[in-house]
């Protein structure tokens, strides 16, 4: 760790300078105008006053994305050759909000530091490493035969499947895959690895090879498929344990599944510690100690003998130890995805050997590679007909939100109790048989003993338990964020079971809903937002919304509330018919409105139906929301001519008692005037804008006027989003970036 922070002081010198770096190519990519390589064993240098100057730094590994049309094309570049790129270092973003993706720590655990826009490229050392610049050319080889004999859908699960790249699966099928749990199977696992590394090794012992030959040879096809595939965790992992168990072959000795998994975990551990913290790691090392340590407990309780007792214990165990995991990381499951699995994995062979069977008759003939992918399109079809099918299942797809440490403590003592239980059974009906078996006992060995389907059906109310455990929690008190959506403004609030979102766009950030706020609301547990508030129709304060009406299935929105004076306006009229074609309740509110949810009082002050806006910005709807002792004023893109009106209309009183401000138009120096702040008199202000925007926001000029009102000021460009907590008495703050993101702020900048 000590290691880690010293590198990222350096990183943050090296951001802000033109850089070069010389490295030798360990890998390459290649994307829709561009090629992606990684530099390894790199020796940076950063351009200060027309010099180069050295940076002390350790060895590490580099991302750099070149242009195709740049200097040197992708058909020169080889794995192992010595090249010196020259251009902008750009640092891998952390997550700005809850439940975004982290991409610094996703790149931090796999190595990478950060990323190199090459503007200047030369090749040093032209030598390439023989072997695997022979397996990049023929994963490429392979990946043209599939595209080429296989139907283009078919072709990007083949070559996820079986070359583990992902880039040609369409966005509906990874959707389709991961909605109903099944999203493993589109990557290279321990399912993969050992089907293809005992396929060889029993081929290897029928040939006539020894256990030393077979075991060797096949441990040889496994690091170099591993290799040609990415070594990923995953495949480490499975490729490790396989080779071990190789060796335990030849050897003559006892192969420990959860042994192997151990020492697997260990070496990835010592080799990147921020691996553990993955996802994908920790469900791929879920499921093998799940198979190894939990399976074999219910199998023996279940009985061996009994029809898919195999199946079912291994698929319930590893649902049970990674329901935890996916809820942490992925805040939804699919409760039916246990039954589709035994359903689907066992026809996963099938896919991999017609993927396979594409490339090796690919290579002879084009009709005999078609033919071979014959097999594979069918099971393949087969999976979108169940999957749509239990996707029009009510409760297909359930928001769990992300657990916090007590609810993971709870489901592991329940966990272990539920083990503890079922094999105390199992020792009872063991101890039952062995006394019906005596002579003079009862001749009925079935006496006492529960029934295969009782048992099932005592698994499914154990997992439907587990589930229910994990069900999101209604909040106490009032919970908003301030959300860093970008140059734009969105807010959640939550209370009582209730779920208010005020805005929800941007301007910069194009893909928001689906990367920021979907997963946001995800993340709490949201799966319906009861009240949505739009205060005017430009982007920057509706695109998110727009998505989650057009484009998410997972999130409904019960009633959306639109500014009456933009009811005209394009992006308002879209929005109603999105809203209306969800059957989500539409009105326009207007001044004067008022509600009351829960505890929770909401009051629009402006603009009214008699006032007449001079612009999109003068629609925006301002909104006054009561919570006991907090009162919080929400003013859109308000600027000061309509605060002067607000002014001449409300009563004062409404205004002097806002104690939180809601900044108007992301601290524009046309907003906030001096006397809107002296009758607002806030404690604390909130200023939601994109970092490094070109419009200067925050202006200087707003800054210095709430400094001047010794108002405490949170900036979502600085701070990421920003988290309001209050039980109706006090109030308290906390940040999003520069805290702790496993829960979500910063015990260190709290203020009540």
């Amino acid at each position: 760790m000590e290691k880690w922070r010293e590198r990222e002081k350096r990183l943050y010198e090296i951001s802000s300078h033109y850089t070069q770096v010389q490295g030798k190519i360990s890998f390459i990519e290649e994307e829709e105008g561009a090629v992606l390589l990684t530099l390894k064993n790199n020796r940076i240098r950063k351009m200060t006053k027309g010099n180069w100057d050295e940076v002390p730094y350790e060895h590490s590994k580099i991302l750099v994305s070149l242009k195709e049309a740049g200097s040197v094309s992708s058909e020169q570049l080889g794995i192992g050759q010595m090249v010196m790129v020259r251009g902008e270092v750009q640092l891998f973003s952390q997550a700005r909000n809850p439940g975004e993706f982290d991409f610094k720590d996703y790149y931090q655990s796999l190595g990478l530091d950060f990323r190199l826009f090459a503007e200047e490229m030369e090749i040093v050392d032209a030598a390439k490493s023989p072997l695997l610049e022979r397996l990049r050319k023929f994963k490429l080889r392979s990946k043209e035969l599939l595209y080429r004999d296989a139907k283009e859908e078919d072709a990007g699960i083949f070559a996820a499947a079986v070359l583990g790249d992902r880039k040609g699966i369409s966005s509906e099928i990874k959707d389709l895959y991961q909605k109903n749990g099944i999203a493993h199977l589109l990557a290279i696992s321990g399912l993969h690895m050992s089907f293809i590394g005992l396929a060889f090794y029993k081929l290897m012992k029928k040939a006539g090879a020894g256990f030393w030959e077979a075991g060797l040879f096949s441990t040889a096809l496994l690091i170099l498929y591993g290799i040609m595939t990415g070594g990923g965790p995953s495949v480490v992992r499975a490729g490790f344990m396989m080779c071990v168990g190789f060796y335990a072959a030849c050897l003559g000795r006892t192969y420990d599944l959860l042994s192997a998994a151990s020492l697997s975990l260990l070496l990835l551990s010592f080799h990147s510690p921020f691996l553990i913290m993955q996802g994908g790691v920790q469900l791929s090392f879920g499921a093998v100690f799940a198979i190894g340590g939990l399976a074999p407990v219910i199998r023996g309780w279940l009985g061996k003998d009994h029809l898919f007792a195999g199946s079912i214990s291994a698929c319930f165990a590893v649902q049970m130890m990674t329901l935890p995991v996916t809820a942490f990381h992925f805040y939804q499951m699919p409760p039916y995805g246990l039954v589709l699995n035994l359903l689907v994995i066992p026809l996963m062979g099938g896919v991999l050997c017609s993927g396979m069977g594409v490339i090796a008759f690919g290579a002879l003939n084009s009709v005999l590679g078609t033919a071979a992918a014959g097999t594979g399109h069918y099971i393949l079809s087969l999976y979108e007909v169940l999957l749509k099918t239990a996707g029009q299942i009510p409760g297909h797809n359930i928001i769990l939100g992300r657990p916090d440490i007590l609810v993971l403590a709870a489901y592991a003592l329940l966990l272990t109790a539920g083990m503890l239980f079922i094999k105390m059974l199992g020792k009872w009906e063991n101890g039952e048989k062995k006394e019906a078996d005596l002579p003079k006992e009862r001749k009925d060995k079935n006496a006492g003993r529960i029934p295969y389907g009782g048992k099932l059906l005592f698994l499914a109310g154990f997992y439907l338990l587990s589930i229910l455990l994990f069900l999101p929690k209604p909040v106490r008190g009032l919970d908003a964020w301030f959300l860093d959506v970008g140059q734009g403004d969105g807010i959640l609030l939550r209370t009582e079971g209730e779920a208010i979102l005020v805005d929800g766009g941007s301007s910069s950030n194009k893909s928001l809903g689906e990367y920021t706020l979907s997963p946001c609301l995800k993340s709490l547990g949201i799966s319906e937002i009861d009240y949505a508030f739009v205060s005017h129709g430009d982007q920057d304060h509706l695109s998110g919304v727009k998505y989650l009406l057009e484009s998410c299935e997972d999130i409904q929105i019960k009633n959306l509330f639109l500014p009456y004076h933009g009811r005209e306006d394009e992006s308002i009229q879209s929005l109603k018919e999105l809203g209306s074609k969800r059957g989500t309740c539409v009105r326009y509110l207007t001044g004067g409105d008022f509600m009351k949810i829960g505890t929770l009082s909401i009051t629009c002050l402006y603009p009214g139906k008699e006032d007449v806006p001079g612009d999109v910005n003068g629609e925006s709807q301002v909104l006054k929301m009561d919570y006991g002792d907090c009162h919080m004023l929400f003013t859109g893109d308000m600027g000061e001519a309509e605060e002067q009106r607000l002014l001449g209309k409300t009563d004062y009183h409404f205004l002097s008692e806002v104690n939180v401000l809601k900044t108007a138009h992301h601290g524009s120096r046309f907003s906030s005037s001096e006397p809107f702040l002296d009758a607002v008199s806030p404690a604390w202000a909130v200023i939601s804008y994109g970092q490094g925007n070109s419009y200067g926001h925050p202006h200087k000029e707003v800054l210095d006027r709430l400094k001047e009102r010794n108002v405490t000021v949170f900036q979502t460009g600085k701070s990421g989003a920003v988290r309001l907590e209050t039980d109706g008495t006090r109030i308290r703050f906390s940040t999003f970036v520069d805290g702790n993101q496993n829960h979500g702020y910063n015990e260190g900048k709290e203020k009540e």
